[in-house]
């Protein structure tokens, strides 16, 4: 007898001699299979999306978060080195030549000025970040040390912390939150695409 649906064929349960039990019961099992089998290649084709995609998605992930780590560990290597007015090299760095020697050639070329670099988020694929909770390590950080919009640049390193150097101490860890100079000066910062997620 033809399933024509799992609640159409109602068995008469006063003659239970008639068989239709058993053609309610059959069509039941039926779709109950029919159900199982979309339900395994819903999920078996899930997966093997994100089997795709995985890959791609770690490569991505450890890629830029790579580039951050490397880009503090160039950056500390100066930790301690001479302020030179208009340096940039380990001989003697001034603040916007510590930032540039630590990105030449990782993650690409920086204007010399600190203000040049402040205002490298006006281009494409480079991000401007305001609020310093969103910071993340290599981000370029600014304050307003002169009459200019921006005197200083430095280099986010984690934890509260920046990197850069000044002409009383040399290169030297200073916090972002300092509320006797760096706070109070605070103006925004910059994220490269090298350790910039997707550019997104």
């Amino acid at each position: 007898m033809r399933c024509k649906g799992a609640f159409r064929d109602v068995p008469d349960l006063r003659a239970p001699s008639s068989g239709r039990l058993a053609v309610k019961a059959t069509c039941t099992r039926t779709w109950s299979t029919r159900l199982a089998y979309v339900f395994i290649a819903l999920i078996v084709g899930i997966t093997a999306s994100y089997a795709v995609a995985s890959p791609a998605s770690a490569h991505e992930v450890a890629r830029f978060r790579k580039e951050r780590r490397h880009i503090k560990k160039r950056a500390m290597k100066q930790l301690g080195a001479p302020y030179v007015y208009g340096g940039s090299s380990s001989n003697g760095f001034d603040c916007s030549g510590l930032t540039s020697w630590t990105y030449n050639s990782h993650g690409g070329s920086l204007p010399r000025r600190a203000i040049e670099q402040f205002y490298l988020a006006e281009r494409p694929r480079i991000k401007r970040i305001w609020q310093r909770s969103h910071l993340r390590k290599g981000d370029l950080v600014f304050h307003k040390t002169t009459s200019a919009r921006v005197g200083h640049a430095g280099i986010y390193i984690g934890h509260g912390n920046f990197l850069s150097t000044t002409s009383s101490g040399g290169v030297r860890v200073q916090s972002i939150r300092d509320p006797y100079y760096w706070g109070p000066r605070w103006v925004g910062a910059t994220r490269l695409p090298a350790t910039r997620k997707r550019f997104g």
